[in-house]
């Protein structure tokens, strides 16, 4: 399957581009990165006695602008991708083409992949309009190369997977405005959700009195490995105090353990809830073949 000879793809890309809307939201996106920016370099500049040419400014100051960069970033993009994908199926339905698309020559899986890659496109867009104000970092210094890479992994595999479930609550709603509130609602539970269980479980375990057992490491680490902001920034902490980008180091109450970082497992949970929506959205655009196969049935009952 050629995606790029997909006339879904190619359709959306030009109505997408074309519009008004695309450049107002990319403005919009990057003058308040910006503006955020130049605040955080301020007030992290005016923290000095010796302001900028203190040794240890330039470091702080690069640090600073790289994670609000990539904060607000990684905000926006859980903001902006599940409204992209969220009108792709029920704005078909809305404008009464959904059963001319469907009874095309393209697989529903052709479908899919044309609707969400051309959301992914324009998300692409965002995120790489964003990083020239990140490489402002490396001019102060404090940031490493390994560190880029893993913000933009964290950021791409986010919106992959936030643009598949509002297509996923595309497909199944009947209205725009239906499945973009419940598109950021999954987002917003699955953001708020995790935090709240971890508080939750803190309550019920206490403090420990030593050092933490292996089953609530490895079920916390699953837990928080799967929230965007919790992963990226406890693999940029590690990094801080010296470990590895791939392996970190825990204590427990059996000794050392090494478990691989939480970008890492946020990146595998995340391909996991990807591959899980778009099997479900693939399925759910078969309802041609779904009503013959009961009609079929029915008939035959009333044969017999």
């Amino acid at each position: 399957m050629n995606l790029l000879a997909n006339p879904v793809l190619a359709r959306e890309l030009r109505g997408r581009i074309r519009g008004n809307r695309a450049m107002i939201i990319l403005v919009i996106y990057l003058a308040i990165i910006a503006g955020v920016t130049l605040l955080v370099y301020a007030a992290t500049a005016s923290s000095f006695r010796g302001g900028i040419n203190d040794p240890e400014a330039g470091r702080n100051i690069g640090k600073a602008i790289f994670f609000t960069v990539m904060s607000a970033s990684l905000i926006q993009v859980c903001v902006i991708t599940p409204s992209l994908t969220a009108g792709a199926i029920s704005g078909e339905k809305e404008r009464q083409t959904y059963d001319l698309l469907i009874t095309t020559l393209l697989s529903p899986l052709q479908i899919a992949l044309g609707k969400l890659t051309s959301a992914l496109a324009f998300a692409m867009l965002l995120i790489i309009a964003a990083l020239p104000m990140a490489g402002l970092a490396f001019l102060f210094g404090g940031i490493s190369g390994i560190e880029l890479l893993i913000g933009v992994l964290g950021l791409t595999v986010t919106a992959v997977c936030y643009a598949t479930i509002g297509l996923f609550w595309s497909t199944v709603m009947r209205t725009t405005l239906a499945a973009t509130v419940m598109a950021q609602g999954t987002v917003i539970m699955l953001l708020l959700l995790i935090p709240f269980l971890f508080v939750v479980s803190l309550m019920l375990t206490g403090s420990f009195s030593g050092l933490p057992d292996v089953f609530y490491i490895y079920t916390m680490g699953l837990l928080l490995s799967a929230h965007p902001f919790i992963a990226l920034g406890l693999s940029a902490s590690f990094l801080y105090s010296g470990g590895g980008p791939l392996l970190v180091k825990l204590s427990s109450d059996m000794g050392d353990l090494w478990l691989p970082s939480p970008w890492l497992v946020y990146i595998f949970i995340s391909v996991l809830l990807t591959a899980f929506f778009l099997t479900l959205t693939v399925r759910l655009l078969k309802p041609v073949q779904y009503d013959a196969r009961r009609r079929t049935a029915k008939d035959r009952t009333r044969e017999v």
